[in-house]
């Protein structure tokens, strides 16, 4: 008889997820005080915009590069 019941992720598998996932929320809290900081620093509108946009698509791009955790 056929189990379909899907393999669970080794400990170290999930540790390094669990620390990937934790260290995207820290970083992602650190860029909003990041683009906080940059919206009072500079003087107009335009260096804070290209700042800002930069800053997330800094996030867009850790984001699409990091694995996603497997459903276990």
């Amino acid at each position: 008889m056929r189990k379909d019941n899907p393999q669970k992720l080794s400990i170290g598998k999930r540790i390094l997820f669990t620390l990937i996932e934790t260290s995207g929320a820290v970083i992602g809290g650190l860029f909003v005080v990041l683009c906080c900081y940059w919206f009072f620093h500079y003087d107009t509108w335009h260096e804070r915009l290209i700042a800002i946009g930069l800053s997330v698509l800094v996030v867009f791009v850790i984001g699409k590069i990091l694995p996603e955790r497997p459903n276990q």
